[in-house]
């Protein structure tokens, strides 16, 4: 009867154990995508700050955020060197070559904002909305923007 009862016993306990342990993974997960996502928010804020439209933006967002934008959909898995892409698809002039060029499964899930104010202090802000199947969070940023009063003394 005792060698049931330390069975019992040790399964409570390594259930217990696993239980925590599978916690604080999916928590620091939550917590490191949540940092990569004010990084990506940040990234485009900056972007639109320097006076960039709002597709470089949102490109610039979407590559501050591939850690955590899950399985790349294109191109597949061949061994090719990812940091090479990068460029390429920075320099995109449409989504239609940009996707042809990189694209990840929670890409698409990806809701965008980009905002740049006018006037004594102009702010750029930006915030980055990411859906996946374990958890919906939001990353923002704001940046003081500049690019306007070097647009009005080069007489633009």
């Amino acid at each position: 009867m005792k060698r049931g009862q330390a069975m019992v016993e040790t399964l409570i306990a390594v259930l217990a154990i696993m239980m925590i342990f599978f916690g604080a993974y999916q928590l620091s997960r939550m917590v490191a995508a949540r940092t990569l996502l004010d990084h990506a928010a940040a990234r485009a804020a900056r972007a639109k700050a320097v006076g960039f439209n709002d597709f470089m933006c949102e490109k610039s967002a979407r590559v501050a955020m591939i850690p955590v934008a899950g399985a790349r959909i294109w191109p597949e898995e061949d061994g090719f060197n990812e940091a090479s892409r990068v460029p390429i698809y920075l320099t995109a002039e449409d989504w239609t070559f940009a996707n042809g060029v990189l694209d990840y499964e929670y890409w698409h899930t990806m809701d965008f904002d980009v905002r740049s104010g006018a006037g004594v202090a102009p702010i750029a802000e930006s915030s980055v909305f990411l859906s996946t199947p374990d958890f919906d969070m939001e990353g923002r940023a704001q940046m003081e923007s500049h690019f306007p009063f070097y647009m009005y003394d080069q007489g633009r």
